[in-house]
């Protein structure tokens, strides 16, 4: 293996951490989610981390290590609501946000010339609060831990953070999709 390859390397094994993370869930062996959502966190920092520190970037690692950080958060978000961890009507809130933004920037992409997708940092800043969040939620569940308190500002932090995001990407490149569909 090629050193500069282990950012690609700690993607990829952040995407297989998937399965394991939510059939532990879903059996309701949290202790064991704990650990490997921990795993998933020091793989995404490490793989971000190498990739900049080192100039160990790639094209692979720019598309796919956001896909594998959705998918994560994704399956891990829907699981925790299956077994009744977190609601169900901010579980459909949070995937309501991410399909808008996925569609739009699809049609960005298709309607706007030279679009180049580019995070935003409330977008970034929100996957975080996202991650924290569930991070607690799971040591909560693990250890009887965090107090309610905590877990509602998270909560609430959370909400608003996804509302902020979208309202960033309404402004750019939302204002030029919606006037190139209508106008």
């Amino acid at each position: 293996m090629i050193v500069s390859s282990i950012p690609n390397f700690l993607t990829v094994f952040r995407f297989f951490l998937v399965y394991p993370i939510v059939i532990s869930i879903l059996e309701q062996n949290y202790q064991l989610t704990l650990f490997f959502f921990f795993l998933a966190g020091v793989s995404d920092f490490l793989d971000g981390f190498l990739a900049r520190k080192y100039s160990w970037e790639s094209r692979f690692g720019k598309i796919f290590d956001p896909i594998s950080d959705k998918v994560l958060v994704i399956a891990t978000l829907i699981s925790l609501s299956l077994v009744g961890e977190v609601n169900i009507y901010l579980t459909m809130f949070l995937l309501s946000r991410d399909l808008f933004i996925i569609v739009g920037v699809i049609l960005s992409s298709l309607l706007i010339k030279d679009y180049e997708i580019k995070p935003y940092f409330s977008g970034k800043f929100n996957s975080f609060v996202l991650m924290t969040y569930l991070g607690f939620i799971i040591l909560d569940v693990s250890f009887n831990f965090v107090p309610a308190l905590f877990s509602n500002f998270i909560m609430v932090t959370l909400i608003f953070t996804s509302l902020y995001s979208v309202i960033e990407y309404l402004n750019y490149p939302g204002r030029k999709v919606i006037s190139q569909i209508f106008f």
